[in-house]
C-alpha cells in the first residue's frame, strides 16, 4: 500500500509518500514535496486569520490531489507547533474538514518529539546521540539511546517567535544575537536534558536545520573551507550572518523560503551546539513525518486517514 503523511508546521505544508506492506512498521519513502508557507505572517494576536486558513486549505488541497494522483491509498494529516499555539484552532481544523473532508491529528510537543526520535533510531548507533529538530514554533530533543517518550524535550519556542521577541530586522545585530543565545541558554537549562560531556554525536533534523546546513556549506566553499560540521566553523557562520555583507545572497543562494527563520534557527543551533559541545554532528533526511507513519503501520498510533477515493 501506499501512505502519504502531510505535517502542517510553523513554515510550510510538507508531504512524504511512502510505501509499505503493513508490518512492523518497515516503509520506503518514493516522494517528497513541500509548501512553503509562513503561516505566523498571518496571526492576528494569538488567531491565524481567514486569509491565512484559506492558505493552508490551498496548500492541503494541492497536496491531496498529488498523493491521489501518485496513487497513495491513505492520507494522513498531522499538525506540530504551529497550531498547538493558536487559540482558534478548533474553528481551524473543523474548516479544514469542512472544506477538504480530511481530519487533522493534532501532535502535543512530547509526541512529535517521540516520532522525531522512532524515525533515527538508527543512529543511536552512534556513540551518546542527541538529535536536534528546530521547527519554526518549537525545538525537539530526544536522547537516541531512549525507547520512550521520557527521553524526550519540547522547548516550546521556535525562531519565529523568537525573531518577532528579539530582533528589530530579519537578521539579528550582535546586540540581539546575545540576548538570543541568553534566551535559548535558559530554556535548555530549564528543560534539565542532558548536558556537556552527556553527548558525543548530534543529529540535526527537519527541514530548517536542513536550510542552516546548507547556508553553513555554502559559506564553507565561499571561504575555502572543508564542508565537515565541525562547532568552531558553525560559529564563524553565525558571526557572518550578523555582520558579513553577503549574508543575504548566501541565503537567498540556498533556501530563500527560509530567509524569515534562517539566522534566528542558527543562533538557536549554535547555542544548543555550544551547550553539548559534540564530537560529530551529522544531518539526518528523516522527521516527525516518518516516525508518525512508523506508528501508525506498528499500531501503535491511530491516525484518522482520509480516503482519497472520496470528492473533496
Amino acid at each position: 500500500m501506499k501512505y502519504a503523511v502531510v505535517d502542517m508546521s510553523s513554515t510550510g505544508v510538507s508531504m512524504i509518500i511512502a510505501e509499505s506492506n503493513g508490518k512492523d512498521g518497515i516503509f520506503e519513502t518514493v516522494y517528497k514535496d513541500r509548501i512553503n508557507i509562513a503561516i505566523t505572517e498571518y496571526f492576528e494576536g494569538k488567531n491565524i486569520s481567514a486569509q491565512g486558513i484559506e492558505r493552508l486549505i490551498d496548500a492541503l488541497i494541492s497536496s491531496r490531489s498529488t498523493a491521489r494522483a501518485m496513487g497513495a491509498d491513505l492520507f494522513y494529516v498531522i499538525s506540530t507547533a504551529v497550531l498547538r499555539n493558536v487559540d482558534n484552532i478548533d474553528e481551524v481544523v473543523e474548516k479544514i474538514r469542512l472544506r477538504t473532508g480530511i481530519s487533522v491529528d493534532r501532535l502535543d510537543g512530547k509526541t512529535e518529539a517521540y516520532c522525531d526520535l522512532v524515525s533515527n533510531r538508527r543512529y543511536a548507533a552512534y556513540d551518546r546521540a542527541v538529535l536536534i529538530d528546530i521547527g519554526g514554533g518549537s525545538v525537539e530533543l530526544c536522547d537516541l539511546f531512549s525507547d520512550g517518550k521520557n527521553e524526550t524535550a519540547c522547548l516550546e519556542f521556535g525562531p519565529l517567535e523568537i525573531r518577532d521577541e528579539f530582533v528589530s530586522d530579519i537578521f539579528p545585530t550582535e546586540d540581539e544575537a546575545k540576548d538570543i543565545r541568553k534566551y535559548v541558554r535558559k530554556k535548555a537549562d530549564e528543560a534539565a536534558f542532558l548536558r556537556r560531556g552527556d553527548v558525543s554525536t548530534v543529529v540535526l533534523v527537519g527541514s530548517i536545520n536542513n536550510a542552516v546546513f546548507s547556508a553553513y556549506r555554502e559559506f564553507c566553499a565561499a571561504n575555502k573551507l572543508s564542508g565537515d560540521l565541525t562547532y568552531d566553523k558553525y560559529k564563524k557562520f553565525t558571526d557572518a550572518l550578523i555582520s558579513s555583507a553577503d549574508r543575504t545572497r548566501l541565503i537567498l543562494k540556498v533556501a530563500p523560503e527560509k530567509m524569515h527563520v534562517l539566522p534566528v534557527a542558527s543562533l538557536i543551533l549554535r547555542e544548543l551546539l555550544k551547550r553539548f559541545k559534540p564530537d560529530e554532528i551529522v544531518v539526518s533526511d528523516c522527521g516527525v513525518k516518518e516516525g508518525y507513519l512508523a506508528l501508525v503501520l506498528k499500531g501503535e498510533k491511530k491516525g484518522e486517514a482520509t480516503d482519497l477515493s472520496s470528492a473533496l
